[in-house]
């Protein structure tokens, strides 16, 4: 393989380096051998030209640049920074003998977007969610109650809105019957939201109005854009809403009607 002769002789190889210079050619002459490469070979592999190899074995001309350097690396299999550690008086590392790089610690999962709920455990939270509103009415003078029972209603509202919204989808949408049920146990959810802080919160108590045939007050843009929304969660489900089942029109509390359609729900709208 390759054209050029090469310049440095195994004659020398029972001499003493006599210089730094030398010590440094010796390594990378006996490394090449050993690889049983030419110069040609070793330029081919990203290594220095020929003229620069010969200088750097025989320890003439300029001292080596750190672009030789590097190559000398790569085209001899030496770990990165050898050839410079050994033109200053110290041994290279062949990458056979390198260690292995540690091994990178596992990502951290975060987990999905949504989680299932089941129907029960957010039953379970209406109730400490109500006393601690009553709570917070008749204590108005406690420094921060007030503000944790509005943030605490905030959340629950955006858990049960998701669940109705569900409920109204499973069970027919804008063409389903009206459940006096519903409105009994979450009627609240079904009006404009008073503060529109949120946008988001607010488009999904409109979509909920749309679900429930309360679309006089919309826009013929937003009734569009809430029927392509309603048309595709259809065609995703088959026409109905997975894992949910239908109203009961028999009078319950709001508790037990809740409880008693035995559904899961996420806790994102």
């Amino acid at each position: 393989m390759g054209g050029h002769a090469d310049t440095s002789g195994d004659g020398r190889a029972g001499d003493a380096p006599s210089t730094p210079r030398e010590r440094f050619g010796r390594y990378v002459y006996h490394r090449r051998r050993m690889l049983n490469l030419t110069q040609d070979d070793v330029t081919a592999a990203g290594g220095p030209s020929d003229a620069a190899q010969t200088r750097a074995e025989n320890g003439t001309g300029p001292t080596p640049s750190t672009s030789t350097l590097r190559k000398l690396d790569l085209a001899l299999e030496w770990e990165p920074g050898s050839a410079a550690r050994t033109l200053e008086g110290g041994e290279p590392v062949p990458l056979e003998d390198a260690s292995p790089p540690a091994p990178a610690p596992p990502a951290l999962q975060l987990g999905p977007s949504q989680i299932p709920l089941e129907l029960e455990t957010l039953v379970e939270l209406l109730d400490p969610h109500a006393r601690l509103a009553r709570i917070a009415a008749e204590n108005p003078d406690v420094p921060g109650l007030a503000d944790a029972s509005g943030e605490l209603d905030r959340v629950v509202s955006k858990i049960t809105g998701a669940y109705v919204t569900r409920l109204l989808e499973a069970n027919g949408g804008p063409d389903g019957p009206r459940q006096p049920l519903l409105e009994f146990a979450f009627g609240h959810l079904l009006e404009i939201p008073a503060a529109h802080d949120d946008p988001s919160e607010l488009e999904e108590a409109l979509y909920r109005r749309y679900l429930y045939g309360r679309s006089a007050d919309l826009d013929t843009s937003t009734r569009e854009r809430f029927r392509r929304r309603w048309e595709g969660r259809r065609a995703r489900t088959g026409g109905r809403a997975s894992g949910f089942g239908t109203l009961s029109s028999a009078p319950h509390s709001p508790a037990s009607s809740t409880s008693s359609t035995g559904l899961d729900t996420a806790a994102t709208a």
